[in-house]
């Protein structure tokens, strides 16, 4: 340090920073996501219901099983993202604001789950 060198010793600049697990109380991680190729399962609307179809069971709500970022992702294909994803994610966010029904029974049936929710 403090006179001109031609190489730089790479570790000089490199920190080590502690990696913490983190579990949050709002948001779920069950669905694949979309670019695990280790992970055997693909982001379909199978996946989607064999998620949903929990709801009821063990204290799950559909909007706790919905409050899955990957899965709120591929909803963003079929979902209008200007108009309806707001809405839904409003409801994720903020559990006192109540899903539509509406919203509720779209994508239920876009899983194959006939009047669960």
């Amino acid at each position: 340090e403090g006179k001109p060198s031609p190489t730089v010793e790479n570790n000089f600049f490199l920190t080590l920073v502690p990696i913490h697990g983190y579990q949050s109380d709002m948001f779920v991680t069950q669905f694949p996501f979309v670019n695990r190729p280790f992970d055997d399962r693909q982001q379909t609307h199978d996946e989607m219901k064999r998620q949903l179809t929990k709801s009821g069971q063990a204290g799950w709500t559909f909007i706790d099983l919905l409050s899955d970022f990957a899965l709120l992702l591929y909803l963003c294909k079929f979902l209008d993202v200007s108009q309806d994803m707001p809405k839904i994610c409003e409801s994720v966010k903020d559990r006192e604001v109540l899903l539509d029904d509406g919203y509720k029974i779209i994508i239920s049936s876009m899983a194959g789950m006939d009047g669960s929710y």
